[in-house]
């Protein structure tokens, strides 16, 4: 596998984008024909090391972009699904980045929201914007794994 030059040291980055790029696709597309709301959940969004103003180097672009494109298959086969995206980030900076790029691709298919702090503070209100219902995706992807990868932690995700 031939690593693209704008993933140069950040080759783990790059698996990451591949398996997020060739599973969402298809879950998205699946689960759209039977369910009305498709929620997304980038718990660790960023954007950090990204090389592309549009952040299409970034998981924040690439779900986007997986996420206007089913919208517009499985509105061309006859289903109605919104799509819902929430990113989390802590780091203020990145934060900031974030939601001015949230801001600038505003659409009706696909509704963003994002929080600032901490993924393992902001459980509670993460699933509360998941609510019990919709189809919901946990993309789960720390920098680090202290109090994030844990039963404790994880649990109430798993449970919903």
């Amino acid at each position: 596998m031939k690593i693209p030059e704008n993933y140069r040291n950040r080759e783990q980055a790059y698996v990451k984008h591949h398996l997020l790029r060739t599973y969402l696709e298809r879950l998205f597309m699946i689960i759209g024909q039977s369910q009305g709301i498709i929620r997304y959940v980038d718990c660790f969004s960023g954007p950090w090391n990204e090389q592309d103003d549009k952040l299409q180097d970034t998981s924040i672009g690439i779900s986007l972009e997986i996420m206007h494109k089913c919208w517009d298959g499985l509105t061309k086969m006859g289903c109605k699904v919104r799509f819902k995206a929430l990113f989390i980030e802590k780091d203020k900076r990145a934060f900031e980045k974030l939601e001015t790029h949230l801001d600038s691709i505003t659409s009706n298919d696909v509704i963003t929201t994002a929080y600032n702090g901490e993924f393992y503070d902001l459980r509670t209100q993460i699933l509360d914007w998941c609510g019990q219902e919709d189809f919901t995706f946990f993309f789960i992807d720390p920098k680090g794994w202290k109090k994030v990868v844990e039963i404790s932690t994880l649990e109430p995700f798993l449970k919903r």
